[in-house]
C-alpha cells in the first residue's frame, strides 16, 4: 500500500510569499542568489525530491524511503524549508500546489494563498492624510501579514492523501531547530542586506 507508487506532487509553485512584494522589494536590492553548483542529470526509477535546501531534501527523501506518500513527503520538505529557508518557504506564508495522482491520471490544483484578515480596509496602508505609505512603511512590521494559508494546505492534503503520522513528518524540522543548522549563504545575505529594517 505504498501511494507513493501510483501519487506524484509537482509542487507548482509553493509560494511562502507575496508575489508582489517580491518584486518591490527586488527592486530596491534583488533577493542574493545562492550561486551556482554544476549539476549532474539524474534519473528516478521509483521517486524524486527536489527543492531550494538541501536539508530539505533529505526530509523529503527519507519520508519516500521509509513507505511515506508524496503528501507526506511534501509536509516535512514544507516544514524544513520554513525554517532554513524562511525569507522564501515560510509558514506564515501562502502557496499553491499541483497534485498528480498516476493511478487516475488526474491533475488537481490546491490553492494555499494567505489572504487579508477581514478586518483590513485601504485605509490600513495609509497614513493619517490618507496618502499611501512607503513599501517599507507598509510592509515591516504586523501591519501586513496576511492570514496563513500555506500551514491549512498542508493539513489539508495530509489529512486527505498522507499516509505517516503529522507529529513524524514535522519532527525532523523541530530537531534542526533546537539543535541549530548552517544558515546558507542566501539567507545570511539577506539578513547582513535587510539588518536596518529587520531591526525595526
Amino acid at each position: 500500500m505504498l501511494l507513493k507508487k501510483s501519487l506524484l506532487v509537482a509542487v507548482g509553485a509553493l509560494l511562502s510569499f507575496n508575489l508582489y512584494a517580491a518584486q518591490a522589494t527586488d527592486a530596491v536590492a534583488p533577493e542574493i542568489a545562492s550561486g551556482f553548483t554544476a549539476k549532474q542529470s539524474l534519473t528516478a526509477h521509483r521517486y524524486m525530491v527536489a527543492a531550494a535546501n538541501p536539508l530539505a531534501v533529505k526530509v523529503g527523501y527519507e519520508v519516500l524511503a521509509s513507505g511515506g506518500s508524496a503528501i507526506d513527503a511534501m509536509v516535512a520538505v514544507q516544514a524544513m524549508l520554513g525554517l532554513v529557508e524562511p525569507q522564501s518557504s515560510g509558514l506564515g506564508g501562502g502557496a499553491f500546489l499541483v497534485y498528480f495522482d498516476a493511478k487516475s491520471n488526474k491533475i488537481t490544483t490546491f490553492d494555499g494563498r494567505e489572504t487579508a484578515p477581514m478586518a483590513v480596509t485601504p485605509a490600513l496602508f495609509q497614513d493619517e492624510k490618507g496618502a499611501p505609505l512607503k513599501f517599507y512603511e507598509a510592509v515591516v512590521g504586523g501591519r501586513s501579514v496576511g492570514t496563513p494559508g500555506t500551514l491549512k494546505l498542508m493539513s489539508d492534503l495530509h489529512r486527505r492523501y498522507g499516509t505517516q503520522a503529522w507529529s513524524a513528518l514535522l519532527k525532523p524540522a523541530q530537531t534542526m531547530a533546537e539543535n541549530g543548522f548552517m544558515v546558507s549563504a542566501r539567507l545570511a545575505g539577506a539578513i547582513a542586506n535587510d539588518q536596518q529594517r529587520l531591526s525595526q
